[in-house]
């Protein structure tokens, strides 16, 4: 089967401009049936999700789709896939949610290769409960992670999760 790159890049109305954008911020590069489908979302009746009125069976159905549609995707559940408003605030919901469990003393690693949604909703709730920040950093001649200080960084103290 052969790809027509051609009818594939003209879906993303974005790249027209000349550019790709590779760090992946939302709405960055969205193909043309997903921007239609988000407009007919919003502007048709949509409120909280429930089954009282139309809007709440279109909010409701919205999310199932989402999540049927995304556990397609990656071969999951739909029940285990998470809906939030972006990346960045359900990383920055989790990483406080995690830190429930760290202190003073405990350390929390990140990397220099991750992107900043990634980073700093951690280091932030590290430095809100007092625990500190170990980075694992990049080396610039590869682009990839330094890991002869894997041992150094990450320790007794590190934590992964709530205890």
């Amino acid at each position: 089967m052969s790809l027509d790159v051609a009818a594939l890049r003209a879906r993303f109305p974005s790249l027209t401009s000349g550019i790709a954008h590779f760090d992946g911020p939302g709405g960055t590069q969205t193909p043309t049936e997903v921007g239609s489908a988000i407009a007919a979302t919003l502007t048709g009746p949509l409120s909280n999700r429930g089954t009282s009125v139309a809007s709440d069976r279109n909010a409701e159905r919205t999310v199932a789709s989402f999540r049927s549609a995304i556990a397609d995707l990656l071969g999951a559940h739909p029940g285990g896939i998470v809906y939030g408003r972006s990346a960045t605030q359900l990383t920055y919901d989790i990483s406080r949610a995690l830190a429930k469990g760290w202190g003073p003393g405990d350390e929390v690693v990140v990397t220099e290769l991750d992107h900043d949604c990634n980073v700093r909703p951690r280091v932030q709730a590290a430095e809100s409960v007092g625990a500190t920040v170990r980075w694992l950093r990049l080396d610039p001649t590869t682009a990839e992670l330094d890991l002869r200080d894997l041992d150094d960084v990450v320790g007794e103290r590190t934590r992964p999760r709530s205890r």
